[in-house]
């Protein structure tokens, strides 16, 4: 087949499933097939919406319902394949343990929690995680400047002051414009609290940076305000009926 070539920006037009660089690149995950990984990817993009539809247990957790059949159809493979890849991701069946499934009784499918794949690389910032998140369920404005003040408390050097700095010149920026600037020490605890919406993150910023020509003191503060405001926001917008599987599969109730 004749495919033509992507010009410019195309590549922004689509959509796409978000696979975890650190599958690819820590030896954690060397051993997971590609298959594995992949359906993954798609587990995540699961929860994201599983959220929004409020599938969340008595514990917080959030979970998915995707059955082997389903699998099956994504992937392309046999029912056989299909149980495989899932077993290597489940612990229960002596896999890596990225996901958990539990029974819901006779003719129900089982739901998956699916894991966090960063958690395990958190020892040296466990008791900072584990306070931040305690402050996810305060008030947002609150919760910004605790989690200032707990950053402060946690941290032997004095916090950069960025609003002299001149980053046009010998420093590279993250993000499309290349006008996001971290310390490499923000980029880890950034990465830890956000997780895989790291890099969305950042993308947001720098594009919001770009158009409208606002200057921010700090980069990362920015993007924790923006994070934990969307996370009232996801909070307060639980929807009052939860949607088929049907409309969940197809994104009718979006």
């Amino acid at each position: 087949m004749d495919f033509d070539y992507f010009y410019n920006r195309d590549t922004e037009r689509f959509s796409f499933y978000m696979l975890p660089k650190v599958l690819v690149t820590e030896d954690l995950y060397k051993n997971l097939s590609s298959d594995a990984k992949i359906l993954y990817a798609c587990l995540l993009e699961c929860s994201s919406l599983s959220f929004k539809n409020d599938w969340i247990d008595e514990q917080g957790r959030v979970y998915i319902v995707f059955t082997v059949e389903e699998i099956m159809k994504m992937l392309n493979k046999s029912n056989k394949t299909a149980v495989k890849i899932l077993n290597e991701l489940d612990a229960n069946t002596k896999g890596i343990g990225l996901i958990e499934r539990k029974r819901q009784g006779l003719g129900k499918p089982n739901i998956i929690y699916v894991k966090d794949f960063m958690s395990v690389f958190r020892s040296e910032c466990k008791n900072y995680t584990s306070e931040v998140k305690n402050l996810h369920s305060r008030n947002v404005e609150t919760t910004l400047q605790e989690v200032k003040n707990l950053h402060s408390s946690n941290t032997n050097i004095n916090k950069p002051d960025y609003s002299n700095t001149d980053f046009s010149k010998g420093q590279t920026g993250l993000g499309t414009f290349q006008n996001v600037f971290l310390t490499e020490k923000e980029t880890k605890e950034l990465k830890e609290i956000l997780g895989y919406q790291f890099d969305n993150y950042i993308q947001r910023l720098s594009a919001y940076i770009q158009s409208t020509g606002k200057t921010y003191k700090d980069h990362k503060a920015t993007i924790l305000s923006w994070f934990y405001k969307d996370q009232g926001t996801k909070k307060a917008d639980k929807p009052s009926n939860i949607p088929t599987w049907e409309e969940y599969d197809k994104g009718e109730h979006l």
